[in-house]
């Protein structure tokens, strides 16, 4: 049921723009038809006006003030003096000259408007048809009007004189508008009303330039002839095209000035986007580090108290005494972290204190160091104990901190019994430190975000105490020695962490 109606519905939708497009097309005909029949009588009467010099001058300067139509609000509304130039014809020539005047014109504009050679002629010639069918049908009702009421108030007063003017221009204009909003309502459906109500702001512009304008001109000719033609029309020509070139140049600041504002709104949506983000991240690291302190603190409380208030034998204090330096190192670690993350975070280059050292023989006391806490979950950590000298220029104590973080991080996320192997080679122009484990490994949709500030992996949060920003930190270093470090992983089988670094330029170099 629900399907029939929805199907009747859109049949109805159908029909009722079909309706609305059989009437566009006939009513453009009608209008174009109606303008042609103007123009056709205007030409047949032209041998017959007093002065056909002049009035072909009056076609030539409408077709010329209409080019400098100038167009407002987004397009809408536009504004042209050519309407006043048609309307003095009705006042020298009478309403059949200025409609036949303003028909004309709108074939002028038509031609200076067709730039393309990709045009849809059946469209354009309507649009010609409608538009020249508009304009020649308000002028030269318009012109009926005014005729009417010059004969029957007379030419008495300046004032009795200026009331044609006024309420001819009056028609014309709304006339126009009229015809202009039929169409539209019947292309687009929008209710003329609504296009009245939209842009009646210009219905005083129109008439003024309609009713002074064409009044004025009709004097300076009556007066004065070609002279007076040329002394009045041509400076409100010169000035209609200043006009239209303001109009265009405000209409391009505005756009730029859109455009800036749109990109500085974006700008400041991104930066207000990104300060969320950074507020997320920091009640995360926030959460994360409080969690992660209070538990070395919690160890080197207790500890601390066991030691103050029992006697104890040199086995447990030895053994507490490792569990309180354990908990020491990693609040120094963390503290390190924040302090590195604060270096980074205000943009400062990491400083480096380049020296010439053995890399070989720093991984191998640094592996040593970390002995007794492999040694504590019973994993295997292989090294070399004899390594062959390999040569570089670094920051020895950042280098030895980045490989303290990775072997650390390797028996860490190590289950009990595991293997965890270290090794240094040279490579061309470079010195290969690598840690290989057999533990947890890092999911493949995690691996990418690795060393990102505050990421850790999902799964190993409860495994070991962290921040997030080791591995962040490690990367740093790395890259500020001009090297490079990957990672390669696989969860339930482990993680290889490489990273390389030029050889001291003086170094024996391997191919």
């Amino acid at each position: 049921m629900s399907a029939a109606i929805d199907e009747r519905d859109e049949k109805d939708v159908l029909d009722w723009n079909a309706r609305l497009r059989n009437s566009r097309q006939f009513y453009s005909a009608v209008l174009s038809f109606a303008g042609l029949l103007i123009v056709i009588f205007g030409l047949i009467s032209f041998p017959a006006y007093e002065n056909p010099s002049i009035l072909l001058l009056l076609l030539f300067f409408a077709i010329a003030t209409q080019s400098t139509m100038t167009y407002l609000v987004g397009g809408n509304v536009s504004v042209s003096v050519s309407g006043a130039i048609s309307f003095a014809v009705v006042g020298l020539y009478g309403p059949v000259a200025a409609g036949m005047a303003a028909a004309i014109a709108e074939l002028g504009l038509w031609l200076l408007s067709l730039r393309s050679n990709n045009r849809d002629w059946s469209h354009e010639l309507e649009r010609l048809g409608v538009n020249s069918g508009i304009h020649g049908i308000s002028i030269f009702l318009a012109g009926l009007v005014f005729v009417w009421l010059r004969n029957r108030l007379g030419t008495d007063s300046f004032v009795i004189e200026g009331i044609p003017w006024v309420i001819g221009a009056i028609i014309g204009d709304q006339v126009n508008f009229w015809l202009l909003s039929i169409i539209i309502y019947l292309a687009n459906g929008v209710r003329p009303k609504e296009v009245w109500r939209e842009n009646r702001w210009a219905i005083p512009m129109n008439v003024l330039v309609m009713s002074i304008g064409g009044g004025m001109i009709t004097l300076a000719v009556s007066q004065f002839g070609l002279l007076g033609l040329a002394i009045f029309v041509l400076p409100i020509i010169l000035s209609a095209y200043s006009f239209r070139v303001t109009v265009n140049n405000a209409k391009q600041q505005m756009e730029k000035l859109e455009d800036m504002v749109t990109l500085r709104t974006q700008a400041l949506a991104n930066a207000n986007h990104k300060l969320e983000e950074l507020h997320k991240e920091k009640d995360s690291f926030l959460a994360v580090l409080t969690h992660d302190m209070r538990t070395p603190l919690t160890s080197i409380r207790g500890y601390g108290s066991i030691m103050k208030d029992r006697e104890l034998t040199r086995e447990q204090q030895v053994k507490i005494a490792k569990v309180i330096l354990n908990s020491q190192d990693t609040l120094l670690e963390i503290v390190n972290n924040i302090l590195e993350l604060e270096k980074l975070q205000s943009g400062v280059p990491i400083l480096l204190e380049s020296s010439n050292f053995d890399l070989a023989l720093l991984v191998k006391n640094t592996a040593e160091s970390l002995e007794t806490q492999a040694l504590e979950k019973s994993i295997t950590l292989n090294y070399d104990q004899i390594p062959s000298p390999i040569m570089v220029t670094a920051d020895m104590s950042k280098i030895r901190r980045v490989i303290l973080n990775l072997i650390s991080n390797a028996l860490k996320y190590t289950p009990e019994s595991g293997l965890v192997s270290v090794r240094t080679e040279m490579s061309g122009r470079f010195a290969i430190f690598q840690v290989e484990d057999n533990g947890y490994g890092i999911p493949a949709d995690e691996l990418p975000y690795i060393f990102d500030r505050y990421s850790r992996v999902k799964g190993h949060r409860h495994l070991a105490i962290g921040t997030g920003l080791g591995l962040a930190i490690v990367k740093s270093m790395i890259e500020a020695h001009d090297g490079e470090i990957n990672v390669q992983s696989e969860e339930n089988v482990g993680s290889t962490f490489t990273f390389r670094l030029p050889l001291t330029q003086t170094h024996p170099k391997t191919e």
